[in-house]
């Protein structure tokens, strides 16, 4: 492979001749052009001439080049003569030379007031939507109880080991640090009054009736929950879920009830799970870091939990499940025909899933205070 060359020459009738040979490609230096530049402008010649002399192999690097000197030659009102150029070099300055299509203006930057007002009406469409997947899938999961519907043991097992043992170390981690969070909290305030033996009461009470199912339902819905959007909504993209309706699988009973049975019979024991973590947390810091004996620990933790507090988590868990489950879901088969669109709804089931845990989260809370439980 030859290097690339591009020779300038100035005839005595102001004609300017760019001769260009050897191997031009996009991988090896080809000649600046700012030389060819600074001799146009100076010598401001009438007519430029392009000249194939030993040309070798040829791509865009060439064609870049030419066109870049064309148009200078032109802005200095000198016309071009590219007829010494191979055919398919002279078709594509031409087509380089032609009329271009006008740059269409940017669209107008929308108003707060439209903005929001777009806003408003996606949050209305989606909540009827949601809605209404909500009483299809209530009817779903009945009709597969039932057994009425379609539904595969052996995907649903997988699917109870997805949402379950998988997301059994993430459950751990989160709420261990959560409960030695919360023993810091308390600690802090309850050492003015000398009553650090109280953090056993916080952490205990604190993690089982609250923190234990909140956080767990806000891991579940960033872990499970996108997981649910992401393999629906590429089954959405390649057209298997239109495939199921062809071959009469509901893809209600098929997909989205196996979903919601596997989160809510999962979401009691992960929560079980991660109160344990979480009190295990509250223990390490207030043992070893506030001096308490851990059987002094474990029997105010022991005497200040009663059984209400254990089933105010244990009642929460199975909702939080079905809304991280629908939620997920709802996005997955809502997914648009891109591929741009599963990672859209994907983040919007995440979004969705962690909104919808903490305001069950508070109805449910409310509710259970009303009944004095």
């Amino acid at each position: 492979m030859s290097a690339p060359v591009a020779s300038l020459h100035r005839d005595g009738d102001g004609t300017f001749v760019v001769r260009v040979s050897g191997d031009w490609s996009l991988e090896a230096p080809i000649p600046p052009s700012s030389e060819a530049v600074t001799d146009l402008r100076n010598e401001v010649p009438s007519r430029v001439v392009f000249q194939a002399v030993d040309l070798g192999h040829w791509d865009s690097s060439l064609v870049a080049y030419l066109v870049f000197v064309s148009e200078v030659a032109r802005g200095e009102a000198a016309t071009v003569d590219t007829t010494g150029l191979p055919h398919g070099l002279q078709h594509l300055l031409a087509l380089a030379a032609g009329p271009r299509r006008p740059t269409p203006p940017p669209p107008p930057h929308p108003t707060i007031p439209r903005r929001v007002g777009v806003a408003a009406i996606d949050f209305w469409d989606h909540s009827l939507g949601l809605l209404d997947f909500v009483g299809r899938a209530s009817l779903a999961v009945k009709d597969v109880l039932i057994g009425r519907g379609h539904f595969e043991k052996t995907d649903f097992y997988l699917l109870l080991e997805q949402t379950g043992g998988a997301a059994l170390p993430l459950v751990a981690v989160i709420n261990f640090l959560v409960g030695a969070v919360l023993a810091f909290l308390g600690a802090v305030q309850l050492q003015q009054f000398d009553a650090v033996i109280f953090v056993a009461n916080l952490v205990g009470v604190g993690t089982v009736r609250e923190t234990g199912a909140l956080m767990t339902g806000i891991v579940m819905a960033g872990r499970t929950g996108a997981s649910f959007a992401a393999v629906l909504g590429t089954m959405t993209v390649n057209s298997e879920v239109d495939a199921l309706e062809t071959m009469n699988f509901p893809p209600m009973e098929f997909l989205v009830a196996p979903r919601v049975l596997a989160m809510m019979l999962m979401m009691p024991l992960l929560v079980l799970y991660g109160d344990v973590f979480g009190m295990l947390g509250g223990y390490v810091v207030a043992v070893g870091l506030l001096d308490l004996t851990p059987a002094l620990y474990l029997t105010q933790t022991r005497e200040s939990m009663a059984m209400s507090d254990v089933m105010v988590g244990l009642l929460k868990a199975p909702a939080f499940g079905a809304v991280v489950a629908l939620s997920g879901t709802y996005f997955g088969m809502k997914t648009g025909r891109t591929a741009s669109s599963v990672g859209v709804a994907t983040t919007r089931a995440v979004v969705s899933g962690i909104l919808l845990v903490i305001v069950m989260d508070a109805i449910l809370t409310v509710f259970f205070y009303a009944v004095k439980l």
